[in-house]
């Protein structure tokens, strides 16, 4: 089993991978940036000397050369440290003039270029200390103007101007520090209503089955999963208390007949004379009693576990068929007819051996409490409506006002018959578990059940093709 995490300690480790991450980034653009700048810096350093010895180069009549270099200029070219130097060649590539801290001339360099005072890129000439950056170019007549100066290592230059930016960068770290203590705070205060929430959820149990979760002051991410929760506690809930219910019921309506049973065996030992014929009765219908329990709690599960929609289609007509077929033997002991009028086929989505049960328990009703002859039959609307299930007799049917009262469990208008009553219990919940109800026809001894009808093709295409 995997160990729990902490989500705030996740949320603490991403920001400060996303810190560290982006401070590296941000150095790296920086040095790089850095190395830019040191050599843009130097190509126009070097682009302003030879503007400016350019300017100062002057041929005379006689075709010498003079130049007239600025003061500044001519204290640069005099330091011995020999940072700014230059040198002219004429158009035989020979040094005709240097500066004054140069014992030797440079060493010739080609001008890229054959046009006057145009500038051709940074080289570098020499090794080691003597290493210099140098522009040629164009100058006047034929002559080719080099200069040059010292080539500072630019790892040590970008180094130097790295380190004096970078100082700057060092403030952003207790703003990162204090970002990720706030981040803490903010995480903490952001799962406090998951906290209470988790607080809420242990409080359920069998004891308060009532309460739920809360979703006020949740994340939108964790609601979703808050109503997935609350939904489980109520389909648990009522899970629970349809389990209470049945216990219950069952204990209450097998406490008359254990009774009566124990009574009878305790005469029998006393007297020593034994009905087993009533003694068999009691206990069929403590066994009836029982199998109508456990069948109503199998389809209570069944009806919470799917939805009427995702049932599958059955053939109604020849479920009816066979619910008949299983009374007939009942019919004919009672001396009543049975009539079926259904149709070939109608099609429902339901459960065969539920909706079987149900008209079964139907069809049982009718015999063993009404009259007359029994009938049965479907009417199927051919718009697609709902399907209508009537079985009926010849007696009197419910008194007025006990409609809704005869399909609770358990309930019995004359206690004499025989009977648990669950019968039209069972047959109210098959028929609302397939989307469908249940009801007395007032002053009359008819049970009508509706379910929902499957919609034919055509009106299917037409309601589609309306909706678009």
């Amino acid at each position: 089993m995997s160990r729990p995490h902490s989500l705030r300690l996740r949320l603490l480790g991403a920001m400060l991978v996303v810190f560290v991450l982006g401070f590296g980034v941000s150095l790296l653009a920086y040095r790089t940036e850095v190395y830019k700048i040191t050599r843009d810096l130097r190509e126009r350093t070097l682009q302003n000397q030879a503007s400016e010895l350019l300017d100062a180069l002057h041929v005379r009549d006689d075709g010498s050369l003079e130049v007239r270099l600025p003061a500044d200029w001519q204290s640069a070219y005099g330091s011995p440290s020999r940072q700014f130097v230059y040198t002219v060649f004429d158009g035989a590539q020979h040094p005709i003039a240097r500066s004054a801290n140069l014992a030797t001339p440079l060493p010739y360099v080609r001008s890229r270029s054959h046009s006057h005072r145009t500038l051709g890129p940074v080289e570098l000439i020499g090794a080691g200390p003597a290493r210099l950056a140098v522009i040629a170019a164009r100058g006047p007549g034929h002559l080719t103007v080099l200069v040059g100066r010292g080539n500072m290592d630019p790892d040590t230059l970008v180094d130097s101007l790295f380190e004096e930016g970078s100082e700057q960068l060092t403030v952003i770290i207790p703003f990162a520090l204090l970002g990720l203590a706030l981040v803490w705070l903010i995480s903490w205060w952001s799962l406090r209503p998951i906290a209470r929430a988790s607080r809420e959820a242990a409080r359920v149990g069998p004891q308060r089955p009532d309460l739920r979760i809360s979703p006020g002051g949740l994340p939108r991410e964790v609601q979703p999963l808050v109503e997935a929760v609350n939904g489980a506690l109520d389909r648990l809930s009522r899970a629970y208390a349809t389990e209470k219910r049945l216990t219950t019921d069952a204990a209450h309506e097998l406490r008359t007949p254990l009774t009566v049973l124990n009574l009878r065996l305790q005469r029998a030992r006393l007297t020593g004379n034994t009905d087993w014929a009533a003694i068999e009765r009691e206990l069929a219908q403590m066994g009836r009693l029982v199998d109508q329990l456990l069948d109503l709690a199998r389809k209570e599960s069944l009806a919470r576990e799917r939805s009427a929609q995702e049932l599958p289609v059955v053939n109604l007509s020849r479920v009816v068929r066979e619910a008949a077929a299983t009374v007939l033997p009942l019919a004919e002991t009672a001396g009543r007819e049975l009539d079926i009028d259904v149709p070939d086929s109608v099609q429902v989505r339901g459960n065969s051996d539920d909706l079987r049960d149900m008209v079964r328990n139907l069809l049982e009703n009718a015999i063993v409490h009404g009259r007359g002859k029994v009938s049965a039959r479907i009417e199927a609307p051919e718009n697609g409506g709902h399907v209508t299930i009537a079985v009926a007799d010849e007696g009197p049917g419910v008194p007025a006002g006990q409609e809704e009262a005869v399909f609770q469990r358990f309930r019995r208008l004359n206690v004499e018959t025989p009977g648990s009553g669950l019968g039209l219990a069972i047959v109210r919940h098959v028929a609302r578990s397939h989307g469908g109800d249940a009801r007395f026809l007032p002053g009359a001894g008819d049970v009508v059940v509706e379910l929902p009808g499957l919609t034919p093709p055509r009106a299917r295409d037409q309601r589609t093709a309306e909706d678009a």
